[in-house]
């Protein structure tokens, strides 16, 4: 069985009954799982649960064992973040009996000291904002640098996925909390929009992807993480499981630490990912569709531009126009306008290539923004967080990753790679409905999306027909500033 979920109105009940069909096993490897999640299906609210720490409570009072593996992340340049993860391990620990075991993880990759030393600022400062706190309320992490272990970490674990009983599973971009609640409709306020998309899967393609919970888990055991006054033990490797399937089939982004003075990145050791969306877009021939969070990464802008050269092949890409930070958060640091030159360059590229055979759609509601946000073409944003692929009727990819070098060569992903053609056609159907608001065109090309996009954007934000607005190229490009200090692969 393999179901898409496009959004946590479909993504979080999905995942609340996987939790409550485990029988004997309950594996979760998260970016962000908060606790404190309010449920969204019939059945536990039916039954008086109302939390997600109250359903893992009622599953492992069942007798099923939980492992729960959270990332980390650097408690200088993401404090907020890094914080999240101890409260919501820690809140499990607290909350959750029976025979549960939560890894707060980092990757283990930690900067060279020449980037600690141009870093000295942030750090300095850090710290002495750390000093003027309860240090009963600091992670272990800050306690450690406040007696100067301050390491920074440039690298997380960005995958989100979940296995029941080795068989039973749901992998994708979700992450968990009530901020990444939306449904299709998206008529949340912008801020709170959240377009994202998770399959759920049964059968064989489980038994890769707890061998890869596995994998991560003991990794993340060897950089010593574990919530405080808890103990985590090492797990061998589930001998029943099956071997890797012909389709549907796990992806995965893997590196490991590369210590030196000089060195930021780690030592990209697994790029399935990478090497399998390449491969995806050079067998395209008819249409190639793409939703991403971003898409700056070279080698897939480069393997875009020569697909162009087949006459016959539209291509779609669905991308928010800035990043959430920026978007909501006002961001104009030289970081982020250094992430959107990477993708003002790779869309120039791309657009030069295809013309009009190319439609990049940047999404947005039929109203007018409000005042905490950018206004695109007049009108608040739809946030897109998926990472969805699909080429021609024979491929599809969803998971983790998005098109950038970070989720490519650096972090830690899951993806899911399918060639059930009955699978694909549903899910461009239901995409494009989401976004076009219906149409008796043809989906498959780039005409369709560009007449939907300018039409709206001719139009007041009320009148307008689903959420397909032009991306904004030339603003993108304004805001776009080359700093290359840092690797491209970060960002």
């Amino acid at each position: 069985m393999l179901r898409p979920l496009i959004t946590a109105a479909q993504g979080f009940p999905a995942l609340e009954q996987l939790a409550e069909g485990a029988e004997e096993t309950l594996h979760m490897s998260f970016r962000i799982f908060d606790p404190a999640t309010r449920l969204h299906g019939e059945g536990p609210r039916s039954r008086g649960l109302e939390t997600w720490a109250d359903l893992l409570s009622e599953t492992t009072a069942r007798g099923v064992k939980l492992r729960l593996l959270l990332a980390d992340f650097d408690p200088f340049f993401t404090p907020d973040l890094h914080r999240l993860a101890w409260r919501s391990a820690n809140h499990v620990r607290e909350a959750v009996e029976g025979d549960v075991q939560v890894l707060c993880a980092p990757h283990g990759q930690v900067a060279g000291w020449i980037w600690r030393l141009l870093m000295r600022g942030t750090l300095s400062k850090r710290i002495a904002e750390l000093k003027q706190e309860d240090e009963t309320g600091l992670t272990p992490v800050e306690k450690a640098a406040l007696k100067g272990v301050a390491h920074l970490r440039p690298v997380t674990l960005h995958q989100k996925f979940a296995v029941a009983d080795a068989c039973r599973g749901m992998i994708g971009g979700l992450d968990i909390n009530d901020r990444r609640y939306d449904t299709p409709g998206h008529d949340l306020p912008p801020e709170e929009t959240w377009h994202d998309v998770s399959m759920a899967v049964d059968g064989d393609f489980c038994g890769p992807l707890l061998r890869h919970f596995v994998d991560c888990w003991n990794r993340s055991l060897e950089c010593g993480a574990a919530p405080e006054g808890s103990s985590a033990t090492r797990m061998e490797e589930p001998g029943n499981a099956p071997d890797t399937p012909q389709s549907p089939v796990l992806l995965r982004t893997m590196s490991t630490p590369c210590p030196g003075v000089s060195r930021l990145s780690p030592r990209t050791e697994v790029r399935e990912i990478e090497d399998g969306t390449l491969e995806a877009i050079r067998s395209a021939r008819d249409s190639l569709y793409i939703e991403t969070q971003f898409l700056r990464h070279k080698p897939v802008a480069d393997a875009l531009v020569e697909a162009a050269r087949h006459p016959e092949l539209d291509l779609v890409i669905i991308l928010p126009a800035f990043a959430d930070r920026v978007l909501f958060d006002g961001d104009r640091g030289w970081d982020a306008r250094h992430a959107h030159a990477l993708q003002t360059r790779a869309l120039e590229r791309i657009d030069a290539a295809y013309g009009e055979r190319c439609a990049v759609i940047a999404p947005a509601q039929p109203r007018p923004a409000n005042e905490k946000t950018l206004a695109i073409h007049g009108a608040g944003p739809v946030y897109v967080h998926s990472k969805v692929m699909l080429v021609d009727d024979h491929t599809g990819i969803v998971g983790s990753a998005n098109l950038n070098g970070r989720s490519l060569r650096w972090d830690t992903e899951a993806s899911i790679r399918f060639h059930d053609t009955d699978t694909i056609a549903a899910m461009r159907q239901e995409l494009a409905q989401i976004w076009l608001g219906g149409t008796e065109d043809d989906i498959t090309r780039a005409a369709t999306w560009r007449a939907a996009a300018a039409a709206n954007a001719d139009l007041p934000p009320t009148e307008r027909k689903g959420f397909a607005v032009p991306y904004p190229l030339e603003r993108v490009r304004r805001f776009s500033r080359f700093l290359p200090i840092l690797p491209d692969d970060m960002f």
